[in-house]
């Protein structure tokens, strides 16, 4: 079967041909070329165009895309419990000194060997513990320095308070503890001597300044009287509750500041005084207890009004300290 030969000169189809012919089918053959040229021109001028356009569209998503979502809620540290023996070891030196030849079944608790006291019932009473100092020489191994307040059974049949110190050494990993030794008796801090206040000038305590203390006290602490009568104004204080005593009297009044004849009679508004009073406080029974309270006063019409307790007294400077 014979084969149809391909028609010789038949244009070949290129991309936009379709296009192209139409042009070559309206425009000359001379005119087909500069028309193609045109429309490529103008076809590219488009497209950049939009390049251009879409350019500042493209940046801004990239923008949105690319910003750092909103940074996570921190999330809170694991608190940091402080674990150590202290208090576990004022439990086993007072547990000690109170165990008896009888009973001595507390100390299981923290000795677990067993060790039995060979003390009567009653012989020696732990009123109150308290840590001194406490060492860790390496980690899971602690030194404990406890003072004790005892009372301790005399020939005479008396029990006179006195303290003493006791160290116990511990193991453990913070949840359990163990004993290494039985409570050892050393020896207590010494007493500094006692510090020069810086109060150095008597005071009157029937006089202006010495009224408003004890006004200010038997409100404070009896309860009797306006407190905010007393006290100067953006101060804060409430009386002591349960009330403590029936009555206060003031045993001594010392004051920083040195005052002229009647200066504290007719103080200028702002003028401040710290003071130190000494107070004898009764309770329901007749029974007295002095208190010393250091004092910060300011006048304010013509009165003499609290300011702050202070937190410790004023003492005189020494040398090296400022």
């Amino acid at each position: 079967m014979a084969h149809s030969a391909k028609p010789v000169g038949r244009a070949v189809r290129k991309p936009g041909g379709r296009r192209n012919s139409a042009l070559a089918r309206v425009l000359p053959d001379a005119a087909v070329e500069p028309a193609r040229r045109a429309m490529t021109g103008r076809a590219g001028r488009t497209v950049a165009w939009m390049v251009v356009v879409a350019s500042p569209l493209a940046t801004v998503g990239g923008l949105v895309v690319l910003r750092p979502g909103a940074a996570p809620n921190p999330v809170p540290a694991a608190e940091k419990v402080q674990r150590g023996p202290q208090g576990w070891a004022e439990m086993y030196v007072r547990s000690w000194l109170s165990a008896s030849r009888d009973d001595s079944a507390a100390l299981v608790a923290f000795y677990p060997d067993g060790m039995r006291s060979e003390r009567e019932v009653g012989s020696q009473i732990p009123v109150a513990t308290a840590t001194v100092s406490t060492v860790s020489p390496e980690p899971g191994v602690w030194s404990v320095v406890v003072a004790a307040n005892l009372l301790t059974l005399q020939p005479d049949g008396t029990r006179p308070a006195k303290i003493t110190c006791e160290q116990v050494g511990f193991v453990g990993d913070g949840s359990s503890y163990a004993a290494t030794s039985l409570p050892t008796p050393v020896t207590c801090p010494a007493t500094a001597a006692q510090p020069e206040l810086a109060y150095g000038q008597p005071a009157d305590p029937a006089g202006p300044v010495g009224q408003s203390v004890v006004g200010f006290l038997t409100a404070y602490l009896v309860g009797q009287g306006q407190l905010d009568r007393y006290v100067s104004p953006g101060t804060s204080v409430a009386p002591v509750s349960p009330t403590p005593f029936v009555s206060v009297r003031l045993q001594d009044l010392r004051t920083h500041e040195t005052f002229e004849p009647g200066q504290a009679a007719r103080p200028l508004d702002g003028t401040q005084v710290r003071v130190l009073a000494r107070a004898k406080c009764f309770d329901a029974t007749g029974q007295s207890t002095l208190a010393d309270y250091p004092l910060t006063l300011t006048a304010r019409s013509g009165r003499w009004e609290l300011t702050r307790i202070d937190p410790v007294p004023l003492r005189e400077p020494t040398p090296g300290r400022r």
